[in-house]
């Protein structure tokens, strides 16, 4: 089995922990992890600063594009940041539990 882990981030807490939640409801992800973050970039020309929440979700590889799609849709952004991470060795037993818990 293959594992990733998908970055998004997002403008307020509250819809990153929405989103996060709807995806552990689902069963697509096993866990999330949000944190607080700073950003500084460019959107239409314009440097931007902004306070975001960053997540980081744990899958299987299966169902990262099922993670995108619910991620885009429940999304406030017009380009939402939303990446894989794929993930290469780690500790076996972690793994195991994403099987369990994603379906």
């Amino acid at each position: 089995m293959e594992y990733s882990f998908v970055y998004f981030t997002s403008g307020t807490e509250k819809e990153a922990r929405a989103i996060a939640r709807k995806l552990l409801e689902k069963k697509s992800i096993a866990c999330a992890n949000l944190f607080p973050i700073s950003s500084l970039y460019i959107w239409k020309e314009n440097l931007e600063e902004a306070q975001e929440y960053a997540a980081l979700v744990k899958t299987e590889r299966r169902k990262v594009g099922a993670v995108i799609e619910e991620v885009k849709r429940m999304h406030s952004y017009e380009v939402p940041d939303i990446v894989e991470i794929p993930v290469g060795d780690g500790f076996n037993p972690f793994f195991a539990w994403i099987s369990e818990v994603v379906t």
